[in-house]
């Protein structure tokens, strides 16, 4: 009888519910700022499209996330420069960040001239857009839709013809103000950011939205940290991010977006 008490416990112990394999070693820091319908920030509560597609995948992985709500400018520093976040979602690459983390792209979004139908401003093309001196643009601060973007705001700095706003419902603002002109973005973001702020509502059937020339749709994705994180945790975020493709990611897009919005983005399924 002694005998088989091993056997008794090693089947009774089998029998028991077993811890989940840990895909990360520790919590990992997603800063949050307000991304249209891809991250929603209220009363603290973090959700939208990522952070919902995250939490689930995160749940099946082994990997739990935490979402510090910050600036999006603060965000930016503490993943590249302070190395005190550990992902950077969602994120347009760009080969300066190429140099600093590991770039898993999601989703492609489309990026457009935006102005007021009023003004009838036309510009098919970013050369076209920039020989009309007279025109003022706006962007979000520390916002990188691509290298042809961002080639395009240093020109305007340049020629000191851009302004910079914290948060894009500044940015409508700023727009119905007069004050400037256009803003280049993904418009699908501008339009959900807009949709949810009462005061700001009123101006999305003035908007008119133009692609140029010179512009392409910019990838997007999240870019993992080489600093903060081990090659394990870093191995197991880029499987997990990947992954979302699969599926999940596009099925919180269709929860989140209209289709009206959708149109502007492409999203693997």
């Amino acid at each position: 009888m002694l005998k088989s008490l091993p056997i008794v416990t090693l089947l009774a112990a089998a029998l028991l519910p077993q811890p989940a394999v840990a895909g990360c070693s520790r919590i990992i820091k997603v800063p949050a700022a307000p991304t249209g319908q891809s991250v929603i920030v209220q009363g603290g509560k973090v959700s939208g499209v990522i952070p919902d597609t995250l939490r689930e995948l995160g749940a099946k992985a082994g990997c739990t996330f935490e979402f510090p709500v910050m600036p999006r400018a603060r965000m930016a520093f503490q993943f590249l420069e302070s190395g005190r976040a550990d992902v950077m979602v969602p994120a347009s690459r760009s080969a300066e960040r190429d140099l600093r983390a590991t770039f898993v792209p999601m989703m492609k979004w489309k990026v457009e001239l935006i102005t007021l139908k009023a003004r009838k401003i036309k510009a098919r093309s970013v050369p076209a857009l920039l020989a009309q001196k007279k025109l003022r643009g706006v962007a979000v601060r520390s916002y990188v839709f691509g290298d042809e973007y961002n080639a395009l705001l240093r020109q305007l700095e340049l020629e000191r013809r851009i302004d910079y706003a914290d948060d894009l419902a500044a940015v409508g603002r700023l727009l119905k103000a007069g004050r400037v002109d256009f803003s280049v973005m993904a418009p699908s973001i501008f339009m959900s950011t807009l949709s949810e702020d009462p005061a700001a509502r009123e101006l999305l059937p003035q908007l008119h939205y133009q692609p140029m020339d010179g512009l392409p749709m910019t990838e997007s994705g999240a870019y993992v940290s080489r600093r903060s994180l081990p090659a394990a945790d870093q191995q197991a975020l880029r499987d997990l991010l990947a992954d979302s493709a699969k599926g999940t990611l596009w099925r919180y897009f269709q929860q989140y977006y209209p289709p009206d919005m959708l149109r502007f983005a492409v999203v693997p399924h």
